[in-house]
């Protein structure tokens, strides 16, 4: 008699445990649905052409453009480029056409040699991780103006 006792009120423990154990999946099947929307609708308004060298959306607009005249370098992992009369190297985000020009600007002389840009870019502002969170910031090259191969008296 005991033990038909103490096997009903197992049997009653068990169908309550089961059924929390379904409400608290439930819930947090919600929660991830819900945190998971969210990300979704997020990322969907951000622009995500550079994440690669961000995690955190912290750009400036966009729709400013500045025209700067200084040293390009390019090659393996590097993209760099420093402005005349700034000390600090930014790296360059850019189409093939710039990278184009380089190589041809620079086919016979050592690698990573700089060469003189007058471009127009956008400041994208500092990067989190990548090789370009090694720089100052980050730009995106929206025109290229001039391309040449840099001399003494460029950036006088």
């Amino acid at each position: 008699m005991i033990l038909e006792g103490i096997s009903k009120l197992l049997v009653v423990l068990l169908i309550i445990n089961l059924f929390l154990t379904s409400c608290k999946e439930k819930q947090k099947n919600s929660v991830e649905n819900f945190t998971t929307k969210k990300i979704i609708e997020q990322n969907s308004a951000l622009n995500t052409d550079f994440l690669v060298y961000s995690k955190k959306d912290q750009f400036p607009s966009d729709t400013i453009k500045h025209i700067m005249k200084g040293r390009l370098t390019l090659g393996h992992e590097l993209s760099s480029f420093s402005p005349c009369g700034d000390t600090n190297e930014f790296w360059i985000l850019a189409e093939d056409e710039l990278y184009d020009l380089y190589f041809n600007l620079t086919k016979n002389k050592k690698p990573y040699t700089p060469i003189f840009v007058r471009i127009e870019v956008i400041d994208k502002g500092k990067s989190e991780d990548g090789f370009a969170a090694d720089y100052k910031g980050t730009y995106e090259v929206k025109t290229i103006v001039e391309a040449r191969s840099i001399s003494d008296i460029d950036c006088d």
